[in-house]
């Protein structure tokens, strides 16, 4: 959730068009100059969208999979990853993955039956993995699109990266509670085990060392404060040994920071927090203790643009309205511009 500042007023250039034309594509036929926009939708009716804005003409495209195949892609879009020439777009409430081809977006396959699906993850040209919310990250077979597997987690499965041998998988406890890691041998999908990290987990990444990034949000949510919140915690995990290596602390119980991204360098952590977004550099000691970019009210969610260094947050206004994106220099923090996406923005790919 995210709140507009008046001063970035002074500096927002709105630029909303809308249409899938082929100035958006790039040379070889797909969205190369593109940052594709996850757009959930309403809360239990309609349909999520995916929007393309196009770095070089600054224009929005919006509707891409419903105008390539004249149906929606279901409630609720939780989020999408390019793999080679296809796009998996992992719609949560309709418990599925729709595949599609990024040149056009038209559909390819669908995997159906998976329970709540979040993330997925595409390992290699033989397999790939979605977290869902009964507690499993299924593997994917990428030659027929079925499920070839299912392995276990802790509660609430999210978002992976792969360290070492290890797909590490965040366990941000679905409805319930969960504090736990799981790794997973990517060799033979063996679970190696869990390890305890923090409340909530809510954003992993990796840094230049190889270094397993977990920002845990705490017990509680921002907003609704409780006799049993607990502070947020960044924690360091060393993949090589499966050890935990650093843990930043914050401070204040009762404000919780979500979504935790990386600049392309793997120095520098951004995560979101009720008055902005902050910078971490992971060689610091002790957390910033004013944001990069000061905000009203926390977005809802952020990105990293790696082919322009800049930062990407979304603010999803009423969650029944377009919402709208933010551009800022991850640098120094400074506003670059605006635009309209679709209802509920809540992720990034950068292609």
């Amino acid at each position: 959730m995210s709140g507009l500042i008046n001063w970035m007023w002074l500096f927002v250039v709105v630029m909303l068009f809308s249409g899938c034309g082929k100035d958006n594509n790039g040379p070889d036929g797909k969205w190369a100059k593109s940052v594709f926009i996850v757009n959930e939708g309403p809360f239990q009716s309609g349909s999520g969208t995916i929007s393309a804005f196009n770095r070089d003409s600054v224009k929005v495209s919006h509707g891409l999979f419903e105008g390539a195949n004249g149906r929606p892609l279901g409630n609720i879009v939780q989020s999408m990853q390019v793999v080679g020439d296809l796009v998996f777009i992992v719609v949560n409430g309709g418990d599925k993955i729709e595949v599609a081809k990024l040149e056009d977006f038209k559909s390819v396959a669908t995997v159906s039956n998976l329970s709540s699906p979040r993330y997925f993850f595409g390992f290699n040209e033989e397999k790939g993995y979605v977290s869902c919310w009964d507690n499993t990250v299924k593997v994917i077979n990428m030659h027929d699109f079925t499920v070839m597997e299912a392995i276990p987690t802790g509660a609430g499965p999210d978002e992976m990266i792969v360290a070492g041998d290890y797909l590490f998988v965040i366990n941000s406890g679905g409805f319930g509670d969960d504090s736990t890691v799981t790794y997973i041998k990517t060799s033979d999908e063996s679970v190696h085990g869990n390890i305890e990290v923090w409340h909530r987990p809510s954003g992993i990444v990796k840094d230049l060392n190889g270094y397993v990034w977990v920002l845990c949000s705490g017990k509680g949510y921002y907003g609704y404060p409780s006799a049993e919140d607990t502070p947020a915690r960044l924690v360091c995990i060393d993949p090589a040994n499966l050890s935990i290596i650093r843990e930043v602390p914050f401070n204040d119980p009762g404000n919780h920071p979500d979504v935790l991204v990386i600049n392309s360098a793997g120095t520098i952590l951004y995560y979101n927090y009720p008055d902005g977004i902050y910078s971490f550099p992971v060689s610091a000691t002790a957390l910033n203790a004013s944001p990069l970019v000061p905000a009203a009210k926390m977005y809802y969610s952020l990105g990293y643009d790696p082919s322009l260094d800049m930062l990407c947050a979304s603010d999803p206004l009423d969650y029944n309205q377009n919402g709208w994106i933010y551009r800022f220099r991850a640098d120094n923090g400074a506003p670059v511009d605006s635009f309209m996406a679709g209802i509920v923005p809540n992720g990034f790919w950068f292609n």
